[in-house]
């Protein structure tokens, strides 16, 4: 995971260093440098925005700095380390909200079709158990063939209830149901909605209703790590809509790339990533563990 990130993060720090041979960094070391960086980095699947904002953030701390030859790969890894650190943000955990909030809870995962929305509802649901929490599951996807079926199958083998109804009726009477058996029940609802792209108002606006009526307390955009430069307009697309991410197929993605690009074009925090098929394959973000795993 991450081999992709990681080897041109190293192969630009290099670059750096080749390039300098003053004490004090100068501009021009620095823009040969950074325009490898930023190749680099685009090969690695993140958005030519987010490069282009990535390389100004290093170049304004690192100009002018009086650093020794042998300690600008150092210098220059701490700096891009910085710059991820406080664009790729962890500081959303769902099932703290629920403990803190209390029962009942509604969350909704919206995204792109194929993202992955309901196996993580599914693995959600696990991760909400295993804190002691009840959950029922609300199939609002009622235009995919077999998304209802799928959902209920997730239901039995985790023994919760899934709420649904007929194939093509209205999603937004699901969520609504869902909702109101969580706050009968004292559960939490996760609700599952139908795959949608920015070029399909109708469904958009099933979206937008679907959250006027269940008003959830959270909505999490599904995003696949392997969707590239794609996934920037998968966060246009629901843009001020939703309070975090979750991206998924973590475990075979080498460039890290999607991952951050979400991260810093909806300026919203990360947290979850899918690493597998098995329900427990869900694990909270952590950025520091992120950034680790890219410069040890």
């Amino acid at each position: 995971m991450l081999d992709g990130l990681k080897d041109a993060v190293k192969q630009a720090t290099e670059d750096v260093k080749s390039k300098v041979a003053e004490k004090e960094i100068t501009e021009e070391a620095l823009n040969s440098s950074l325009e490898s960086l930023r190749l680099r980095l685009i090969k690695q699947n993140i958005s030519i925005d987010t490069v282009e904002r990535i390389q100004d953030e290093v170049k304004t701390r690192m100009l002018g700095e009086k650093v020794r030859r042998d300690q600008v790969s150092d210098r220059i890894q701490d700096a891009f380390r910085t710059v991820l650190e406080e664009q790729v943000s962890d500081d959303l955990d769902p099932a703290e909200k629920v403990a803190e909030s209390g029962e009942p809870y509604t969350l909704y995962l919206v995204g792109f079709n194929g993202s992955g929305k309901t196996t993580t509802a599914a693995k959600l649901t696990n991760t909400l158990q295993q804190k002691e929490h009840n959950v029922v599951l609300g199939a609002g996807d009622t235009f995919r063939a077999a998304s209802i079926e799928q959902l209920e199958e997730h239901g039995k083998r985790l023994g919760t209830k899934v709420v649904s109804h007929e194939y093509e009726s209205d999603p937004a009477a699901v969520a609504y149901d869902a909702v109101a058996h969580a706050e009968k029940e004292g559960k939490v609802a996760v609700v599952d909605t139908a795959g949608r792209s920015h070029a399909d108002q109708n469904l958009m606006n099933e979206l937008e209703k679907m959250i006027e009526v269940g008003e959830p307390d959270m909505v999490l955009l599904v995003v696949d790590a392997l969707a590239g430069n794609d996934v920037e307009n998968q966060v246009e697309a629901y843009q001020g809509m939703f309070d975090g991410l979750v991206v998924t197929k973590m475990d075979v993605d080498e460039h890290g790339g999607a991952l951050i690009t979400a991260a810093q074009k909806s300026g919203k925090p990360v947290a979850y990533i899918g690493t597998g098929q098995e329900y427990t394959d869900l694990e909270d973000f952590d950025t520091t563990e992120f950034t680790d795993r890219l410069f040890e």
